[in-house]
């Protein structure tokens, strides 16, 4: 029998690897902007903004959360953190790709796929965590696009 711990784990751990893959997908059958081809400096540039969204973003939601006054259960919390690691990824490569109505699907994929939980009471939960991920994750695309349309 698997335990709890490790059940989360793996879910986290496929989380990512999906959102990985996804990104890759995006890549390869987008035509990319220059953004992605230009030098090692976009490069580390680029790569340093990916891990300063995902280091960055799960206190924002959690300062939203708060705010907002929130109740927040661990499995919860857990789970939420994942998907909006994955959600992350995919709404930064998206706005530097210019794929602002993939956005859109983003979102309501992911509503129609926590209609359940939304149903369930913790509205609060969900609704401000996911509003302010999305939300911070776009403005943060943006003003990276921005970025690194003005070093080159």
């Amino acid at each position: 029998m698997i335990g709890d711990g490790y059940r989360s784990a793996l879910r986290r751990g496929a989380s990512v690897g999906i959102a990985a893959a996804s990104v890759a997908v995006l890549l390869w059958a987008t035509p990319a902007p220059a953004v992605f081809a230009r030098d090692a400096t976009a490069i580390l540039t680029l790569a340093a903004g990916y891990g300063l969204l995902v280091a960055t973003s799960g206190y924002v939601v959690a300062g939203s959360l708060r705010f907002a006054g929130a109740d927040v259960g661990e499995e919860e919390a857990d789970t939420g953190r994942a998907v909006g690691k994955v959600e992350n990824v995919l709404i930064l490569t998206l706005t530097l790709l210019g794929a602002y109505t993939a956005l859109g699907l983003v979102f309501t994929a992911k509503s129609i796929v926590r209609y359940q939980d939304i149903s369930s009471g913790n509205t609060t939960y969900y609704l401000t965590g996911s509003v302010a991920n999305v939300t911070y994750s776009l403005v943060y695309g943006v003003a990276l696009a921005r970025v690194l349309a003005v070093a080159s």
